[in-house]
C-alpha cells in the first residue's frame, strides 16, 4: 500500500475552499501547530485547513522543490528546509502540537533513516513540550485474511511496516517519559483524482496491463479529505499512551470489485489479471468502527473518488 502519495512537482491538492467536508473541527485560536512532512500531499491541505481555523502554523520539509514553499508564503505559514536525518531538531520552531505526516515511499533505502532515526529525533526534541498527532499506516499489522480492529496485534511484515510499527512505540515511549500526549492514525489508502491505487488501477485498465495476481485481495479507498479532516481532529482524541485509531473507508471491495467498478465508468480498456482466483491472504485491510465513532462517517464516496478518477481520461 502507499499511504503517501507522492506529488508531482508544483502540484497542490486544494481542499479547504469546501466546508462541509471540515464541519466541526475545532477553531485553535493562537495554538501553534508545526508540520513535519509539511511539502507532501496530506501535509500541504492540513496546513491551510489548521491555518483556517486559528491555528498558527509552521513546517519543515526537505523541499527537494523549492517552488512548493511559494504556497505557504502566500499563507503566511512559516517554513524551513530540514532533513530528518541530519539536520538539528532544537532548530524547529516552538509547538503546542506537532503532526508527524513524513515518508518517502520513493525512497526505500530512506525507509529507517526517516521513519524511526529522523522521526524519533524530532519526538525527543518536543517531548513534554508538545503533543504529537502521528500520521501512520494499517501496514502495521501486516497482510491478513482477517478485518484487523486497533485491538488486533501488529505483526508488519514489510520493512515498511515493520518501521513505521517501531516509529509508534518510540513515540509512545517519548510520551510515557514526558507526559506528552499523543494519537497514530493508522492510514489506509487515500486517493485523488491523480494520485493513489484508484488511479494506478485505472492507468493499468486503460493500458490493458495486468492488476497483478490477487484479484480477492481485499481493500478500502478513501478520500484524500476525509485523510485531513481525521487528523485536523485528532486534537481532540489526544492521551496519554497515545491513543490509536484507523483512517479508513468502511467499504471493503475486492481487488477485481473495484476493478471493475472503475472500468464501467471508464467505458474502455480491460480488466486483467495474473489469475482468476487468489490474493486473500495478501489482504492489507482495517475496521473502521472506531473512526466512525470519533470522527464521522467518510463525508467522500467511493462513488466520487472512482467518478473523478475516470473523469481524467
Amino acid at each position: 500500500m502507499l499511504l503517501g502519495l507522492a506529488v508531482a512537482p508544483g502540484q497542490f491538492f486544494a481542499i479547504g475552499s469546501d466546508e462541509r467536508f471540515f464541519e466541526g473541527v475545532e477553531t485553535m485560536e493562537g495554538k501553534r501547530a508545526f508540520i513535519l512532512g509539511i511539502s507532501g500531499i496530506i501535509g500541504q491541505n492540513l496546513a491551510l485547513e489548521l491555518k483556517k481555523r486559528g491555528w498558527e502554523v509552521s513546517g519543515a520539509a526537505r523541499f527537494s522543490d523549492p517552488d512548493k514553499r511559494e504556497v505557504f508564503r502566500q499563507n503566511d505559514i512559516e517554513t524551513a528546509v530540514f532533513d530528518v536525518t541530519r539536520d538539528d531538531p532544537a532548530d524547529l520552531p516552538p509547538a503546542d502540537v506537532v503532526f508527524l505526516e513524513i515518508w518517502d515511499p520513493t525512497r526505500p533505502d530512506l525507509i529507517w533513516p526517516i521513519n524511526y532515526f529522523g522521526v524519533g529525533r524530532v519526538v525527543e526534541r518536543y517531548a513534554g513540550e508538545a503533543d504529537f498527532v502521528n500520521g501512520c499506516t494499517i501496514n502495521v499489522y501486516g497482510a491478513t485474511a482477517e478485518q484487523p480492529d486497533e485491538s488486533f496485534p501488529c505483526r508488519p511484515d514489510t520493512e515498511y511496516g515493520r518501521s513505521r510499527y517501531s516509529q509508534e512505540r518510540l513515540i509512545d515511549y517519548f510520551c510515557e517519559r514526558s507526559g506528552s500526549r499523543g494519537i497514530h492514525i493508522r492510514y489506509a489508502h487515500a486517493n485523488t483524482a491523480e494520485n493513489g491505487i484508484v488511479r494506478r488501477m485505472a492507468d493499468a485498465i486503460v493500458a490493458e496491463k495486468s492488476l497483478g495476481p490477487n484479484p480477492d485481495e481485499r481493500l478500502q479507498v478513501i478520500g484524500l479529505e476525509d485523510f485531513v479532516r481525521v487528523t485536523a481532529e485528532a486534537v481532540n482524541w489526544l492521551d496519554r499512551p497515545p491513543a490509536i485509531v484507523n483512517c479508513c473507508h468502511p467499504r471493503v471491495w475486492t481487488k477485481r470489485e473495484l476493478a471493475e467498478a472503475l472500468h464501467e465508468r471508464l467505458g474502455y480498456g480491460k480488466v486483467i489479471f495474473d489469475r482468476e482466483t487468489g490474493g486473500l491472504e495478501e489482504s492489507v485491510y482495517a475496521d473502521s468502527k472506531r473512526m466512525i465513532d470519533w470522527f464521522g462517517e467518510p463525508q467522500v464516496s467511493v462513488e466520487t473518488i472512482l467518478q473523478r478518477v475516470a473523469d481524467r481520461f
